[in-house]
């Protein structure tokens, strides 16, 4: 059993690879779990999964082995704690307390911001017809994608003079980690989106860090491929 246990999906999300490439990063070896969306065994609802690993019934959740089987889940708290324990120049979190809040102001605005309005517009153009039987209200679907476009406007903003590319600090942190594959799954809301060629600066942004052999690897071991 390798030291670190990541709880995943079984289909394509973008939060279980944000720790899967600070793992990649730090080097630390790793299982994956995948788990089904839905109830029952083996899903993100199974009982023993809420019971002993996340309450919260979603992925990702991680168990340290090495740490007395310290269980941590959401993406945020995982990725500071990986941080905090096992990156010891303190890069990838921050050296002081203003580099620490640089990097969390980015890692919150991805988790309060970009994750869940982005989120609920895939949910409303691909899943809500299949769930109740009736097409999405299209004055939330443009709110959605209102508030998606003002977010990727900050932040085509921001990297477009951000130093050396990065979102933070002008290197690599777990706040670059959290954003990247919300980007990079923008492509499922389709045409309810600009395309990302609208963005240069974050199209550069996405084309730099997918180019990092740690993003590769935790995209190849944790995401599935789409049929």
């Amino acid at each position: 059993m390798a030291p670190f246990t990541l709880y995943t999906h079984a289909g394509p999300g973008p939060n279980p690879v944000k720790v899967a490439m600070a793992l990649e990063h730090l080097g630390l070896d790793y299982d994956c779990v995948p788990l089904e969306f839905g109830e029952g065994k083996g899903t993100v609802k199974d009982p023993e999964y809420t019971s002993r690993v996340n309450p919260n019934g979603r992925v990702p959740a991680l168990i340290d082995h090495s740490n007395n089987n310290f269980t941590v889940f959401e993406s945020a708290a995982i990725l500071t704690y990986l941080a905090e324990k096992y990156d010891a120049n303190g890069n990838l979190a921050g050296k002081t307390v203003e580099e620490r809040a640089t990097i969390n102001q980015w890692l919150a605005w991805q988790v309060s911001g970009l994750g869940p309005y982005q989120g609920q517009l895939v949910w409303f153009l691909v899943f809500h017809e299949g769930a109740h039987g009736e097409k999405p209200n299209g004055s939330v679907v443009a709110r959605y994608q209102a508030e998606v476009e003002r977010l990727r406007a900050v932040l085509e903003k921001h990297l477009a003079s951000a130093e050396n590319g990065f979102v933070a600090l002008g290197r690599l942190t777990i706040a670059d980690f959290a954003i990247l594959p919300w980007l990079k799954s923008s492509v499922l809301a389709g045409a309810a989106l600009r395309p990302l060629t609208q963005y240069s600066a974050i199209e550069a942004y996405i084309k730099k860090l997918d180019a990092l052999p740690v993003v590769q690897a935790a995209y190849k071991k944790a995401v599935p491929p789409m049929m």
